[in-house]
């Protein structure tokens, strides 16, 4: 049988609901995920965590001529998972975006993620998290091109503009990712 990992892409507090650069509705993803985390850690799948982890002087915040607002600082409280999601001491903890430069979206972008998973005997991923267009989509992307087959939990991802999910999904789908609900996947594995 093939093993799994499900990917929890950065549902920290700065991408949530009064956070700094907040997504839309997030609050309502929180308790569903953790469902679905507990749900997947008892089927035997491989849980990873992403966190944005960035310096202060990322070159993505606008004071360093970035696009965003100063998020995610490594060791802030805008850093950290959002309750009540929790890590088990077995889940692996990617942080990402951890130099001065690089947006750091991808979870598999200069983190080892591929490797470790590969090591773990895992052949297929699905992706939840924060944000849609961003960092799920990057990430999505990226564990399609390491090699491992990908499915993108439409019900358990948030983006910060609701009205590009479809087009995002689409995108997704074009390039060969599955696009499936969390019961859908759930039957599936």
């Amino acid at each position: 049988m093939a093993k799994s990992a499900l990917i929890v892409v950065d549902v920290q507090r700065d991408f949530c609901e009064g956070g700094a650069l907040a997504a839309a509705n997030t609050l309502s993803l929180l308790e569903p995920l953790q469902k679905t985390i507990e749900a997947a850690r008892r089927a035997g799948a491989v849980i990873v965590f992403t966190r944005d982890w960035h310096p202060a002087n990322h070159s993505s915040f606008r004071a360093n001529g970035g696009p965003w607002p100063v998020h995610c600082v490594a060791n802030s409280p805008g850093a950290q998972l959002m309750a009540p999601l929790r890590t088990a001491p077995e889940d692996v903890m990617i942080h990402k975006g951890v130099g001065i430069d690089g947006a750091g979206y991808s979870g598999f972008e200069s983190t080892g993620l591929a490797e470790q998973l590969k090591a773990l005997g895992v052949t297929q991923i699905a992706v939840s998290g924060i944000a849609t267009e961003y960092c799920v989509r990057a990430t999505a992307l990226d564990g399609l091109i390491a090699g491992f087959a990908t499915v993108v939990l439409t019900d358990r991802i948030r983006a910060v503009k609701p009205n590009e999910t479809e087009k995002v999904l689409a995108e997704l789908q074009k390039a060969g990712v599955k696009t499936e609900t969390v019961e859908e996947w759930q039957r599936g594995s």
